[in-house]
């Protein structure tokens, strides 16, 4: 790789740490005066090895230890960047071309946003990876290539692209993919090897077919050479193992089901605040009545003219009058929207939070 003009450029210069913005104007600097070659010993700066470009052409190499995020943000085709060791958040975030080896774990976020390129990565990935990867017919398919599991909510709202999770080095692992992961996929595809659970409920889990099992055959030896583990090939091309993801058709996800179906089946077991209460999984329409709404109306007397301006303007026809001039609303009819408060010229009603118990 590093056969052309190349420079050294250390992170931490006489006991000083240099800062992001400093080294990344040097790299730039330095891609200007027409090195190719970068070897970065970093100390935590980020965005490293994004949008540089060679206005010749060339192509741009980075070796880089101990960096912060977002490594190859951003980054172009005709950009190669190899990481020893394990990086922070953001890796490949918004990559949009470049190769990018990582030869250890990655933390969340990673190929987060990818829309072309390939990024492969020697170990685990973290949550969130893989969401809201994207393809563009004008460039190349993006690919993410992971060598052992990713954490939760991997892959939401994945548009494009094609994922592979090897499962290797997974024993114990209820689920090579987290929890929760795929949710909002409408596109792409995602290869995985080992147990999976908990995956949304918009996307189909199917068997490999040829075309499926070549594309991992080549591209396997590909991902391996670059990570330096030929030596499993064997292992991960037992094809036995293998799942494909694809997000379900339009058709299939129309299919409606109601609320309490889908906290009942799709949300998080026992909600969200299952720790503090029991939820009996009841359902407020959109426009809550009684003890459902958040505000209620509250008349004084005192202040009304009796101009009816609340009868008048009542959405839900809650406020009646009786003989003697007495305004009320009625709990069953009331949605707290405030509306009689507003067109009201005197303040005669006024709106209080509900205090009734939601049993």
């Amino acid at each position: 790789m590093f056969n052309n003009k190349k420079i050294v450029i250390n992170g931490i210069k006489d006991n000083d740490r240099m800062s992001t913005q400093a080294l990344l104007q040097l790299i730039e600097e330095k891609v200007e005066e027409g090195y190719t070659d970068f070897e970065i010993n970093a100390c935590g700066q980020h965005d490293i090895g994004g949008s540089s470009w060679n206005k010749e052409g060339k192509e741009l190499n980075f070796r880089i230890t101990n960096p912060g995020q977002r490594v190859g943000g951003m980054a172009r085709k005709g950009t190669n960047i190899y990481v020893e060791g394990s990086v922070p958040a953001d890796v490949g975030w918004l990559n949009s071309g470049a190769n990018i080896i990582v030869n250890g774990d990655c933390g969340d976020t990673a190929a987060h946003c990818a829309a072309s390129g390939k990024i492969y990565v020697s170990g685990r990935v973290g949550t969130r990876s893989g969401a809201l990867m994207k393809y563009d017919p004008k460039f190349e398919t993006p690919e993410f290539w992971v060598l052992k599991n990713t954490g939760s909510f991997s892959f939401e709202f994945m548009g494009g692209g094609i994922a592979v999770i090897c499962g290797y080095d997974c024993a114990g692992i209820k689920s090579v993919l987290g929890n929760r992961s795929c949710v909002g996929m409408v596109g792409g595809t995602i290869y995985c090897r080992g147990p999976i659970q908990g995956i949304a409920k918009c996307v189909d889990v199917i068997d490999l077919n040829e075309n499926d099992k070549q594309f991992l055959t080549s591209g396997m030896k590909r991902f391996l050479s670059a990570i330096d583990k030929k030596g499993l090939a064997d292992t991960l091309l037992d094809f036995t193992e293998w799942h494909k993801i694809i997000p379900l058709s339009t058709e299939e996800k129309t299919k409606k089901i109601s609320v309490k179906d889908f906290r009942e089946t799709q949300w998080v077991e026992g909600g969200i605040f299952g720790d503090f209460i029991e939820d009996d999984m009841s359902v407020f329409e959109l426009a809550a009545t009684g003890k459902g709404r958040l505000k209620q109306p509250v008349w004084n007397k005192e202040q009304c003219i009796n101009c009816e301006l609340c009868i008048k303007n009542c959405p839900n026809d809650a406020i009646s009058k009786t003989e003697d001039n007495k305004y009320l609303s009625s709990d069953d009819k009331c949605i707290g929207c405030s509306i009689c408060a507003t067109v009201c010229p005197k303040n005669a009603w006024t709106m209080q939070n509900n205090k009734k118990e939601i049993s």
